[in-house]
């Protein structure tokens, strides 16, 4: 591993919480329902959403029963409804199939419409396991300070995961998501406050004189 990596995953560490929480953790089912109504939405609107979809079917058996449409308007503020119903709907039947969520990526990712980021976000908040969350903030901010080539997101996955020891690999999706946040802003991002300024490549595209 480079020495910057290290330098980055030590500021990134110190800096944040040692405990960050973008959605709820809890029940694993509502859990897993909340991050796929989290694609392309805020997590605030997909928790909301999820609380109307537990509201009016409060299990997994109440979804896999229900009518697609019934799933589609509960959930219908957190966008894509159509795609995340027949997702949701799917992941019920699966857990009510097999008794269980399942618990590996391999497992998750033959659900339609869970992918490799909504499988990590499982991993790492409700199992406990390793994982590499790559999301709009996570890919962005590792791309910005020179830790991937790219910020495609599975090239990012890919990176990262070599980049780092599995050890890091949940530690640094939580604290460079919560750094994409706070300063490393898509459009304006805050080199001047940022800590990680005077290490960061991308600091003279955005902020010259700094």
């Amino acid at each position: 591993m480079e020495k910057k990596s290290i330098e980055i995953y030590k500021k990134l560490d110190e800096a944040y919480p040692k405990e960050i929480e973008f959605i709820k953790r809890g029940d694993p089912f509502r859990f897993l329902c909340t991050v796929i109504l989290s694609a392309s939405s805020t997590d605030r609107e997909a928790m909301r959403a999820e609380e109307r979809l537990h509201s009016a079917l409060p299990s997994a058996e109440a979804i896999a029963d229900a009518q697609s449409s019934q799933v589609e308007e509960l959930i219908k503020s957190a966008g894509l409804y159509k795609n995340k119903a027949r997702s949701i709907k799917a992941l019920a039947e699966v857990t009510l199939r097999e008794g269980r969520i399942p618990e590996t990526v391999e497992e998750l990712t033959k659900i339609p419409g869970i992918g490799v980021k909504t499988a990590n976000c499982y991993l790492v908040d409700i199992l406990d396991k390793p994982g590499v969350i790559v999301d709009t903030h996570f890919a962005r901010v590792v791309h910005r300070l020179g830790l991937t080539s790219t910020d495609d997101r599975d090239k990012v996955y890919r990176e990262i995961r070599k980049e780092f020891d599995p050890s890091m690999w949940s530690r640094l999706s939580m604290t460079a998501n919560l750094h994409g946040r706070k300063y490393c802003k898509a459009r304006s991002p805050l080199c001047s406050t940022c800590f990680l300024s005077s290490i960061c490549p991308s600091k003279a595209f955005f902020c010259k004189g700094i």
